[in-house]
């Protein structure tokens, strides 16, 4: 009875999280082991950037930050939405290979985890974070090849493995990734909660911001 009812939470859940608000984009084109390139439009998003040794570390820490802003740790106290997905991205030193499945030599670098406001929402009426840790800033137009997967939070091995994917599809599609490093390119999107919902349901994305090409 005990898992039943835990499985009928987490499918409550899943629900819930499937009809936030989410970015809008559209599909320009689909490349091979069910890769999407997308087309953004812009948004707004509340940011914070936490140093960490891996990214699953910095995204608890930084969840839980960005969440109070959300929730109304702000000025006026305005509690928002929760929209989908949470973003994270990892700049800083080498800590990972880039094609191995094992982290080499720990170190510290930034992860920074943001979550997308309200359409209605600008850096302009966004509510004041009260912490000098969030920020608020724009995301402009931008493309993007997702692939998606599901089960718990990746890995950094996980992570890399499906960004490997996606770097050979855009080369084979004569494609190149945005940005002056792959790092700063990459994104890892979580569309479900952690903890409720089933891994099995999770929707989970690697992304790799591409070179606009009028694709």
């Amino acid at each position: 009875m005990l898992g039943s009812a835990r499985l009928g939470v987490g499918l409550l859940a899943w629900r819930t999280a499937n009809n936030l608000e989410r970015p809008s984009y559209e599909v320009i084109r689909r490349l091979s082991n069910g890769i999407e390139l997308r087309r953004y439009q812009p948004y707004t998003i509340a940011e914070t950037t936490i140093k960490s040794t891996s990214m699953r570390e910095g995204s608890s820490t930084g969840f839980r930050t960005v969440a109070g802003y959300i929730f109304g740790k702000n000025k006026p106290k305005e509690k928002m939405k929760m929209t989908a997905p949470v973003r994270m991205t990892k700049s800083g030193g080498a800590a990972m290979a880039m094609t191995a499945p094992v982290r080499v030599a720990p170190s510290t670098e930034d992860t920074r985890v943001s979550f997308v406001l309200e359409k209605g929402y600008s850096v302009r009426t966004a509510p004041a974070p009260l912490s000098r840790d969030v920020k608020v800033r724009e995301v402009k137009p931008h493309i993007l090849a997702a692939r998606r997967f599901s089960g718990p939070p990746p890995t950094e091995g996980r992570i890399e493995k499906e960004k490997a994917i996606i770097m050979a599809a855009l080369q084979a599609a004569g494609l190149k990734p945005a940005g002056s490093t792959e790092k700063e390119a990459t994104l890892v999107y979580g569309y479900h909660d952690p903890f409720i919902t089933p891994s099995f349901l999770r929707r989970n994305e690697v992304c790799v911001r591409v070179e606009d090409c009028s694709v």
